[in-house]
């Protein structure tokens, strides 16, 4: 399965050196014991004494950031020494800085060329070719430049590893890019903190898988293996970034002991590493199948790892527009008035023209039946669902009039069109037309809803609801549902055959995760109690180390009886990988726990339980109680109360939006991270423009539409109008996504995210 890149990611990795050689202070003469800067481990007095004063030069220059008449004296340096590592070092790395792709890509040959073993000309080589795309070239490139090291990593290596991280981030190899940026992470000097940050960025992007957000960990030496000796070298060369060489080692233990977990672990991860990532998820599939009688729940995580990055064939529909020609438009332009059953949509409709097709003259949504009034007293079986979207278009130079119904064609679309037809009566042409305009996974159909509530449905009632069709959904329609892990058969066949047993749970563990991403209030020990599963309950203390359980396993851990140490451990964690279901049990903890009173900081606990939260009304009441914490700790609340500012522009409530802009204002709007904070959310809700004047009124709509979801997710708020069916649907591989009535991911700002 492709995984969705993060929004963050770049669109291609821009050649980055940020090359610096310290042989000696600056403005001091260079120490001939000191090592040349090229790769070399042999030291500047035996290696190159008469450049000694070409390097000084060449290091003010660089100094100077004069780096193109730098490349000028390189260049008549090279002439002197066509052959010489210094010049050749030289040479590559301006020309990466300064040069198009390919004077720079003639610029690492050359040095390559020339020096075959030296470190440098192969992570100069690693980091172009990860600039370009050639993703197995640049690993190459990087293992060679590694195995070649003697001693001393060279500067290049540490740039290689960004490069080649990134690289594979952008190609959705995430497990391999996690390796280099923990690599690279471990080699930082204290100013630069990069790699930490994309790791940050790793782990709290929404788009990331859960299976995804896990470091690669080796396997010590089994007690009973004989080869002992071996396995311990392999592990420490894997252990120090030699993936390559590591990989190597394991595969040739494999082939004397084909089934061992522990060797087919370790060379899962190597081979993740080495963004090797269909050949990884058969060797997991292999080490689940072998683990599975010794320890079922890891062989499980396993087997749902391998695939989540396996390419499944699993059923698709299509998404259609359906077009039917228009006899009459006024009287069919009444009837869609009239009927309750069509929505009309408060939109744009300029917006929805193209340059060879004018916009629509409506648009609706089409319901399967009628709102009730009020929703008080709203039940499952009276709610209105969304059948899909409605266009109606004029007549054009070459096209007739007609109406265009939008939808994926799942069991409901044959309701739909019937639907439409007894609505436009004679007003239509009965005859339709279908284009299709896309494919979606029939599962992620399955599992997604959309309804239109009344403007007064009370928040209890709609997350009662939401919990009863989720439940419905999974327990019901999941289970009957075919799938090809399976072997074709539903959940509820499966449970009935210990071949697959294995998937079966695999594919509840997913389903599971792709729950606590979404904040779904659902039991899955109910889901595994229905197929014959383990229960998955909570963790046992015994031999338990927090610090090693999986990240699939956080959200079990016996919170109250945790040690302080454990517990805080148990939540830094969760707070990490932005697992919403182990923080809420882990933070409610820690608000409790006596001895933790005076070294936790209560206000970032309720605002952490406020992202986390998938009802609206608690988030609010969560962001309140962070502000009442600040202040009774002594700090401003300024930035709970921009977080709470944001919820209130999402949900609409603007006379409490406006009391909270009179208080920020008027007490906190001058302290710098407070106004910043303020000013980034009064942009993105479109009171303020990017040079900093008053747009002017209160935002009586949506935000305007982002270019990508904001840094570090966001909290969920009930009641967002939903988007149109055609417009609602998510990426094939995508989480289900939330329609009209569930929760709708919003991106809302707090504390910590920036």
């Amino acid at each position: 399965m492709e995984t969705p890149l993060p929004y963050w990611a770049d669109d291609k990795y821009a050649i980055a050196i940020h090359y610096e050689y310290s042989p000696t202070e600056v403005g001091m003469t260079i120490d001939a014991y000191a090592y040349p800067p090229c790769g070399t481990n042999k030291k500047i007095k035996f290696y190159c004494p008469d450049m000694v004063a070409d390097i000084e030069k060449i290091e003010r220059m660089l100094q100077g950031e004069q780096r193109v008449a730098c490349l000028d004296f390189v260049r008549k340096m090279l002439e002197k020494h066509p052959d010489h590592s210094v010049p050749l070092f030289y040479n590559a790395i301006l020309n990466l800085q300064l040069s198009d792709e390919h004077k720079a890509e003639e610029a690492v040959n050359l040095f390559r060329e020339k020096h075959p073993d030296n470190p440098a000309a192969h992570a100069l080589k690693a980091t172009l070719e990860a600039s370009l795309g050639k993703g197995d070239e640049a690993i190459d490139e990087l293992q060679t430049a590694l195995e070649q090291t003697e001693e001393r990593l060279h500067p290049s290596l540490y740039d290689a590893f960004g490069a080649v991280g990134q690289m594979l981030l952008m190609t959705g190899k995430v497990l391999g890019a996690r390796s280099h940026f923990t690599l690279q992470s471990n080699l930082a000097p204290d100013d630069d903190n990069m790699p930490m940050q994309m790791l940050m960025r790793l782990n709290n992007s929404p788009e990331i898988p859960i299976f995804l957000k896990q470091d690669l960990s080796l396997a010590e030496c089994p007690a009973d293996f004989p080869r002992k000796e071996e396995f311990n070298t392999a592990l420490q060369d894997s252990a120090q970034g030699l993936w390559r060489k590591g990989l190597k080692q394991f595969e040739e233990l494999r082939s004397g002991a084909p089934r061992n977990p522990a060797i087919l672990e370790n060379i899962a991860a190597l081979q993740f590493s080495l963004g090797q990532d269909d050949i990884a998820a058969k060797t997991l599939h292999t080490y689940a199948v072998a683990e599975q009688r010794n320890d079922f729940e890891a062989a499980t995580e396993a087997e749902a790892l391998a695939k989540a990055l396996s390419d499944q064939d699993e059923e698709q529909i299509d998404v259609v527009n359906a077009s039917m020609p228009i006899h009459e438009m006024e009287p069919l332009l009444e009837k869609l008035r009239v009927d309750q059953r069509c929505e009309h949509l408060p939109i744009d409709l300029s917006q929805l023209g193209t340059e060879g097709s004018p916009p629509p003259r409506a648009a609706y949504l089409l319901l399967d039946k009628p709102r009730t009034e009020s929703g008080a007293e709203l039940t499952a079986e009276n709610v209105s669902s969304v059948l899909g979207e409605l266009l109606v278009f004029g007549k054009e130079t070459d096209r007739s009039a007609r109406i265009e119904f939008t939808s994926a064609k799942g069991p409901l679309f044959d309701e739909a069109i019937s639907t439409l037809k007894e609505i436009c009566g004679d007003a239509i042409d009965p005859t339709v037309s279908e284009d299709v305009q896309g494919r979606i996974f029939a599962l992620q159909d399955l599992m997604n809803w959309q309804w239109r509530l009344p403007d007064d449905t009370p928040n209890e009632v709609r997350n009662r609801l939401m919990t009863e069709k989720r439940r419905e959904v999974i327990l019901e329609k999941w289970v009957n549902f075919p799938l090809l892990t399976l072997s074709g058969k539903t959940p509820l066949e499966a449970s009935k055959d210990t071949e697959l047993r294995l998937p079966l749970a695999a594919e509840v563990l997913t389903l599971e995760m792709v729950g606590q991403q979404e904040k779904w209030k659902f039991d899955f020990a109910e889901l595994r109690e229905k197929l014959s599963l383990p229960t998955a309950g909570t963790l046992s203390t015994e031999n338990l180390d927090v610090l090693n359980v999986p990240i699939t396993r956080l959200h079990r851990l016996p919170a109250a009886e945790l040690s302080d140490e454990d517990l805080i451990q148990g939540y830094g964690r969760s707070v990490i990988r932005g697992l919403n279901k182990a923080v809420e049990n882990l933070a409610n903890e820690l608000l409790v726990r006596q001895s933790l009173m005076d070294q936790i900081d209560r206000s970032q606990l309720y605002g952490e339980l406020a992202r986390t939260a998938s009802d609206g009304d608690q988030a609010l009441a969560y962001l309140k109680k962070a502000q009442e914490e600040a202040v009774q700790q002594g700090r401003s609340p300024g930035m709970w109360m921009v977080a709470e500012l944001s919820m209130r522009f999402e949900r609409r409530e603007m006379q409490e939006a406006q009391l909270l802009m009179q208080t920020l204002m008027s007490k906190y709007a001058q302290e710098p991270q407070t106004a910043q904070a303020l000013f980034g959310v009064l942009q993105r809700f479109g009171l303020i423009t990017p040079d900093g004047q008053m747009a002017g009124g209160m935002p009586g709509g949506p935000p305007p539409a982002q270019s990508g979801p904001e840094p570090g997710g966001g909290l969920w708020t009930p009641g967002a109008p939903a988007g149109p069916p055609s417009q609602a649907a998510p990426p094939q591989g995508a989480p289900p996504a939330a329609g009209e009535g569930e929760e709708k991911k919003s991106g809302l700002w707090l504390p910590g995210m920036d």
